[in-house]
């Protein structure tokens, strides 16, 4: 254990009862069971929920001491976090609604408390209403539907709780209380507790309706629902994304150029989803944005085929249907330009390598998602316009997930960073030959070192796992299949062209279209192929999608090289991608004919 330092001290406030506690000790346990520092009673809290601790490396934190534990601190769910002093945060665990502080004079706080006066913020629309009991707060709920992201806090806190948090822990035992004219502070934690358990007021979550789609957590807004992005310094502290961001908020004012104002009146150019509240892409209501959503299981290459495709559709565009392919979010295409650089810039293997995407790594980010803070990878964002007619122009959106990602069993509201699939405009499937026996086995002979990889065998599976995700998002019949366009890429085709003869393959680009028959033609050699092979991903891939083309690719153009335990990468001076530009050509003839016409 250990004492709490002299200057600075803790305390927790029931904001349902009026208890205050000083914690003494550290450790200080909080929970339902016997033994705990602070003993709460109340529907969903665990006999030792959570812990105000002293962490190495880190310093006052709130940590959760049982696995099944959930907490929400500051609204947000949470497993841990820094406390700091002179700062209020809110808590919420179970049924019980508390607020943590650590300061010099705690007493002053003390005094400042007081549960008979309650505020409601409207961060949608700036407004303040209250005090008001919590008793007449809750009635008044229940009479006009707020903005979800309404706070609701008791006089001397700074920091308060979404009012859907607060609804849900009060019931209409609590008016009923009140009419007794028993006020909510004078009971103790029992009576508090039984008032929690039957309340039915509850704020309706958010439609994910209308037509604009997030790039970021794929939840659908109108253009009105709309956040803006705060740029006054003092106007840090967002209640959803922590203290240290920028305040997100609904503009009511805005200077001639049409730019929103934030409350110190100075105009703000960055906008934010609804939803996630992460920042939207420059010019994301100008233009049609299509998510091109790359699927494949893990060591299947999808980063260097996401690097390459970066490097080579720009001039592909430009030279056979004169159409700009430019970054649209240099800050968030960052890391993607980094992998494109390194790979093209290499002067020797050890140069060219890529570092493996890792489940939830940096190419993602912790975001709110319907009242969980989940991982959810980070967009690529690019800007494509005819230069013959600037009114043909969208924006493409691309994902580097991990292959994890799309393995049964991966997908769930605390795990959906691959559910942008079910958001896309066109679908890539990545099969690697070199993960499939039958395809080792035809190809063997050849001097190539990723004959040495262990067989994982589960492509098959992972297109159904993609199938019942999709139908299953979508709310389709298992029968039904989407018109979205379905890319099949069988990849590293160096190593497997031989099989299909010489010239096995017609030019699809010509001038100022996509040959569509060249396109099929390749797709009908290459899907036979397959057939022989594993039918079982043609198969799958056919019951997902009404359009669905088979593509032969490579990102390197020849055999890898091997440089360490699993780590194949290219020979920068043998660098030769092949037709990798093509199924992204083919899928935007489909959903932009008017940028990719087709003949």
């Amino acid at each position: 254990m250990i004492n709490l330092f002299r200057k600075t001290r803790w305390a927790v406030f029931n904001c349902l009862t009026g208890e205050f506690i000083t914690v003494e000790k550290l450790p200080f346990e909080m929970g339902s069971g016997d033994g705990v520092d602070l003993k709460l009673d109340g529907e969903g809290v665990l006999e030792k929920h959570c812990a105000i601790s002293h962490v190495k490396g880190f310093g006052i934190c709130l940590v959760k001491k049982d696995e099944l534990a959930q907490m929400f601190l500051n609204g947000v769910a949470a497993d841990f976090s820094e406390l700091k002093a002179d700062t209020d945060f809110s808590l919420k665990i179970g049924s019980c609604l508390l607020a943590i502080r650590g300061g010099r004079d705690l007493e002053d706080w003390r005094r400042t408390l007081d549960l008979n006066e309650w505020t409601l913020f409207d961060a949608a629309g700036n407004a303040v209403e209250g005090p008001l009991p919590l008793q007449d707060l809750c009635r008044m709920a229940r009479q006009r539907q707020r903005d979800p992201q309404t706070i609701a806090l008791p006089k001397g806190l700074t920091m308060g709780f979404y009012l859907h948090q607060v609804l849900e822990v009060a019931g209409s035992k609590m008016e009923e209380s009140y009419a007794a004219g028993v006020p909510l502070a004078a009971l103790d934690s029992n009576q508090a507790a039984s008032l929690l358990l039957d309340y039915d007021l509850k704020i309706e979550a958010p439609t994910g309706q209308g037509a604009l789609t997030c790039p970021v957590c794929w939840l659908k807004f109108d253009e009105g629902d709309i956040m803006h992005v705060a740029v006054h310094d003092s106007l840090r502290g967002d209640p959803v994304l922590g203290e240290d961001a920028p305040q997100r908020f609904h503009a009511t004012r805005f200077n001639n150029r049409g730019q929103a104002l934030d409350a110190f009146g100075l105009p703000c150019t960055d906008m934010a989803c609804p939803h996630c509240r992460r920042a939207l892409p420059p010019g994301f209501v100008d233009v049609q944005h299509h998510i091109l959503s790359i699927v494949g299981d893990q060591s299947a290459g999808k980063s260097y085929y996401l690097s390459v495709l970066i490097k080579i559709l720009p001039a592909s565009l430009y030279k056979h249907f004169s159409v700009l392919f430019q970054d649209a979010d240099p800050a968030g295409n960052a890391m993607l330009n980094d992998m494109k650089k390194s790979l093209f810039s290499a002067q020797s293997p050890e140069e060219a390598r890529l570092v493996k995407t890792q489940l939830e790594g940096i190419m993602y980010e912790r975001l709110p998602r319907y009242g969980r803070t989940v991982a959810l990878p980070k967009p690529f964002v690019f800007f494509m316009a005819s230069i013959r007619d600037p009114a043909q122009r969208c924006s493409a959106i691309f994902y580097d997930n991990a292959g994890e990602h799309f393995q049964p069993g991966r997908d769930s509201a605390d795990s959906p960073g691959a559910q942008h699939v079910a958001s896309s405009a066109g679908i890539f499937f990545l099969f690697d030959p070199f993960n499939n026996p039958e395809f080792r086995r035809r190809i063997a002979g050849q001097p190539d070192p990723q004959f040495e990889k262990p067989i994982l065998d589960q492509q098959d599976v992972i297109l159904s796992e993609l199938k019942v995700r999709i139908k299953k998002l979508l709310k389709l019949d298992m029968g039904q299949k989407i018109a979205t366009p379905l890319a099949v890429m069988i990849g590293k085709c160096d190593a497997w062209m031989h099989l299909l003869g010489e010239q096995p393959f017609r030019d699809p680009l010509e001038t100022d279209r996509l040959n569509l028959e060249a396109v099929r033609h390749n797709s009908e050699r290459v899907r036979r192929l397959m057939l022989e092979v594993c039918p079982a991903v043609v198969a799958n891939a056919e019951g997902i999608s009404e359009s669905v083309m088979f593509f032969p690719v490579s990102a390197f153009g020849h055999p890898p090289v091997k440089i360490g335990p699993g780590d194949y990468v290219p020979d920068p001076r043998k660098l030769k991608p092949i037709l990798v530009e093509i199924p992204s050509l083919w899928i935007l003839s489909q959903v932009t004919p008017g940028l990719v016409p087709a003949s």
